[in-house]
């Protein structure tokens, strides 16, 4: 027989460290007795006794609130122990106090900035250009930084919280032990999550925590999708810029010229380009300006020539030349132009004004067209018809447009000067020079010397000619000017006989096109309209560049997810602080310390001595319900 003290409550055993009879009255231990060293029971002021130092007995409880925890072996001795009543050693298992909710708090701070900071960054480059950031970083791999951080935040809260619910649910009721798996599965990972949620055992607040824990792998996708980069045109007010000219006074004196002055020489390039390039660029040669290759001006004013035909035939009247019977007549017009009988086939009449100012005084000259084979008429079908077209010095409001490099113009109206002057005397003292005042006010110029130079050099350029097929034509002596071909054009064909090229031009341009005749004056007259914008007197207009840019895109209907989750996280564990505090639960989470202290109580163990391998014990956990209770070792699982 021997016994020992602990805690103020003395125990009987025999030799097999059975327990014979607690009592409450002292009993001198005897002088055999050898009272075990502080030092060496591993408790500081504690002291046991026992009759048996070389032989420690196995204390076995079968009393409630007996348990092998309350009870210790000195392993390196091999001498048993209990505790003494000393103030600093305290009745129960040591893991009694919560911990804190300061890091969950913090966690999900940081997870709050970081969606806002996404938000932010989204709002202050919705609608601009795309950033050009150090080391090519993106506004995506931002987006994903931060996306990355609101999930890794979100995820220490939402752990913890399901892991403090399981303590809380086995705190207020008795549940089935299973449950304790099952909230510890869904506090690690998802598919625990999903098994909690769609068996309904986390309760209200379970299912929406195990919902936030789902939801929360769609954050990155999501904010991924927020943004998108959009191609869109912007305008620059820098890299474009273009001509146009307030005057033009560019001629040189020339006794070959009737008028006494002769064009410059890119007048005169100018006159045969708009004639015979056939390029549809009458404008190509204008110098401009524009980085981008897109370009656009706002209405602006120039000085140029402008080109204007009208239809002459309900004009046309039988014309028969001295002799001839009305068989063999031809046909002309009242302005004087006329086709001698049905073998000149085409004729070109020019009309420059005279110094006496028998045209207005913008004119440069006159131009008019007959033929005998209309354009929408049958080959050898005599069908008679005129067309005048006619150049003057001008003011032309254009819309400029410059598209992938190709310049290309409009001429939204035109101003003229039609007063008549007489410019046959040069030095009577009048000023002589074409004034023509623009929409703006402005005044543009057209120096004389200018206008009679090219009024001279018109009149042997575009001397009167024709075309015939008659053999009196194919006999005659061919000049430096005129050709003879074969030509077949539109409806017209057969070997043709022409004054001169220019008439060559003309013809072909006739037949060729619907608006043959009006596309080669206008083209000519856009030609010379460049030189003058090439000249000295022309100034710089500025435009904008058109640059196609990306941009970013934001879609805000993706950012729900984000924000919803991040906002749920918060929900959950403000909700999971209220319910601990409302059922004083001690704040566990996920501590394995706080699982194996506060672990089943014997009488639970006991229940499963009879399982040994894990599947039975799954099904005694299923049928089993515990709670978490107070008991004389501590904060335990009860059944």
């Amino acid at each position: 027989m021997a016994y020992a003290r602990g805690d103020g409550e003395y125990f009987i055993y025999n030799t097999q460290g059975e327990v014979i009879s607690p009592n409450n009255q002292y009993i001198s231990p005897t002088p055999a007795e050898k009272p075990i060293a502080q030092e060496e029971s591993g408790f500081p002021g504690a002291v046991s006794y026992t009759a048996y130092p070389d032989a420690p007995p196995n204390f076995s409880s079968h009393h409630r609130g007996w348990s092998g925890s309350t009870t210790s072996t000195h392993i390196s001795s091999g001498k048993p122990f209990l505790p003494s009543s000393s103030d600093s050693i305290k009745k129960g298992l040591p893991f009694t106090t919560g911990g804190s909710w300061i890091p969950e708090i913090i966690a999900v701070s940081i997870s709050l900035g970081a969606v806002g900071s996404i938000m932010g960054v989204l709002a202050k480059f919705n609608g601009h250009a795309l950033p050009e950031w150090p080391y090519y970083i993106t506004l995506n791999a931002l987006i994903a930084v931060l996306a990355a951080v609101t999930t890794a935040t979100m995820n220490i809260s939402l752990q913890n919280s399901m892991s403090q619910l399981k303590w809380i649910r086995f705190n207020e009721s008795r549940t089935r032990l299973s449950e304790m798996e099952s909230f510890d599965e869904a506090s690690r990972g998802t598919w625990g999550a999903i098994k909690l949620l769609f068996t309904f055992r986390g309760g209200l607040l379970g299912s929406f925590g195990a919902t936030i824990s789902i939801i929360v792998l769609l954050l990155g996708p999501f904010a991924q999708q927020i943004v998108t980069y959009q191609m869109r045109e912007v305008e620059s007010l820098e890299g474009a810029s273009v001509s146009r000219a307030l005057n033009y006074t560019g001629a040189l004196p020339g006794k070959t010229s009737s008028t006494g002055f002769v064009p410059i020489l890119p007048l005169k390039s100018a006159v045969y380009n708009g004639l015979f390039a056939e390029n549809g660029r009458p404008a190509a040669a204008l110098a401009f300006e524009c980085q981008s290759g897109n370009c656009t001006w706002d209405l602006y004013d120039t000085l140029g020539v402008c080109a204007e035909c009208v239809d002459f035939t309900p004009f046309i009247q039988e014309y028969c030349a001295s002799g001839e019977t009305s068989g063999d007549c031809g046909w002309q017009v009242p302005q004087g132009a006329k086709l001698k009988d049905s073998t000149e086939v085409f004729s070109m009449t020019s009309q420059i004004p005279t110094a006496r100012g028998d045209q207005p005084h913008s004119s440069i000259m006159r131009l008019i067209f007959m033929g005998t084979e209309a354009f929408d008429g049958q080959p050898g079908e005599t069908k008679p018809w005129a067309r005048q077209c006619q150049l003057s010095a001008c003011v032309q409001t254009l819309d400029t447009k410059i598209s992938n490099g190709v310049l290309a113009e409009k001429a939204n109206g035109t101003k003229t000067n039609n007063t008549v002057l007489d410019n046959s005397d040069l030095n009577d003292g009048r000023d002589h020079n074409v004034y023509i005042v623009g929409e703006d006010g402005t005044q543009y110029l057209l120096g004389i010397e200018a206008m009679l130079s090219m009024r001279g050099w018109f009149s042997s350029v575009f001397a009167n000619g024709s075309a015939s097929r008659s053999a009196a034509a194919y006999n005659r002596t061919i000049t430096d000017n005129s050709v003879v071909v074969n030509l077949t054009v539109g409806i017209s064909s057969g070997e043709t006989f022409f004054d001169s090229d220019i008439v060559t031009a003309f013809y072909w341009n006739y037949y060729e096109y619907a608006d043959g005749l009006d596309r080669l004056v206008s083209d000519m007259a856009t030609s010379m309209t460049v030189t003058f914008r090439s000249f000295a007197g022309a100034v710089p207009v500025s435009g904008r560049a058109i640059y196609t840019e990306s941009y970013v895109h934001v879609r805000w209907g993706f950012s729900i997810v984000p924000i919803v989750v991040v906002v749920g996280a918060v929900l959950f564990l403000l909700a999971t602080i209220h319910q601990s505090e409302k059922s004083t639960t001690q704040i566990w989470k996920s501590s394995a310390l706080a699982m194996l202290f506060h672990g089943l109580d014997d009488g639970a163990k006991n229940h499963f001595a009879h399982a040994p391998s894990l599947q039975e014990q799954k099904a005694k956990a299923r049928a089993t319900k515990v709670q978490l209770g107070e008991s004389d070792d501590g904060t335990l699982l009860r059944i």
